[in-house]
């Protein structure tokens, strides 16, 4: 009788967690808008909920699988545990809210603007985030593999031990961010913009970085079999375990770079 009650409390205690107010749901379907309501647990999949404003809200737990969710609004709520798979949301906004653990995958979030969000632990596998700005936002630890993140701007973003390998980065803007870490194997990076960001262990093996840029970047330690650096701008970076006469960089640009055997000037006229 005891393990019957334990069992039945911890159930009321489990969908507790995840338990939306029903007036907040009504008023959020009827007028579009939520302001410091809970809508935690609640089933949104297959919903149209285009241009709606949730600000100051709870909505942990939530389903948002195959919405049409563009051009929403999002201010400091919390959506940790939330599921977006295969949501429509093009043209978003969305600040200092908290998306950690959640599912993105095939997510389309193309032309949004992230800001301080957090979005640790969080899948993003074929997520289309082409020209989609995240600043100062948190990956760390998130999977991101086979994503289309060309033309993003990343600036000031942590993606420590993230894996965001096979995934197109063209052409995008990673400066001042933490990429600690991070496997970025197998990744399409032509034009990559790193200046100022620290790529310590990194994994850059069989990526394809021509013409990208690592002003004062750090890339100690980095893995990089059969990366191609050609024509790719390491000015005063730094790359302490890689010598100078390395063939993999016989065509990069090396000026005022800190390698493992000396300062190099190489191409300081270039």
């Amino acid at each position: 009788m005891n393990l019957i009650i334990y069992v039945s409390i911890l159930i009321l205690l489990i969908n507790n967690c995840f338990a939306y107010d029903e007036e907040h749901l009504k008023t959020f379907l009827s007028e579009g808008r939520c302001n410091k309501c809970d809508l935690s647990g609640a089933n949104f999949s297959g919903q149209y909920l285009d241009r709606v404003i949730i600000t100051d809200s709870n909505l942990t737990g939530t389903n948002f699988d195959d919405a049409k969710f563009a051009a929403v609004i999002i201010k400091s709520s919390n959506f940790s545990n939330a599921s977006f798979n295969n949501t429509d949301m093009p043209s978003s906004s969305i600040e200092d809210s908290i998306f950690t653990n959640g599912i993105f995958n095939n997510v389309n979030l193309i032309s949004s603007a992230v800001v301080n969000s957090n979005f640790s632990n969080t899948s993003f596998n074929e997520a289309k985030l082409y020209g989609t700005t995240f600043k100062n936002s948190i990956f760390d630890k998130s999977v991101i593999t086979k994503a289309n993140f060309q033309k993003a701007i990343l600036t000031g973003s942590s993606f420590i031990n993230a894996n965001l390998s096979g995934t197109f980065l063209s052409l995008s803007l990673i400066n001042k961010s933490n990429l600690m870490s991070a496997d970025l194997s197998n990744s399409k990076m032509r034009g990559v913009n790193f200046s100022h960001s620290n790529l310590t262990g990194a994994n850059l093996s069989k990526s394809s970085l021509r013409r990208a840029i690592f002003f004062k970047a750090i890339l100690n330690n980095i893995k990089y079999k059969k990366a191609n650096f050609y024509k790719a701008n390491f000015t005063y970076a730094v790359l302490k375990n890689i010598d100078e006469g390395n063939t993999q960089f016989a065509t990069a640009i090396l000026c005022k770079t800190e390698m493992s055997n000396n300062m190099v000037d190489r191409d300081c006229s270039n």
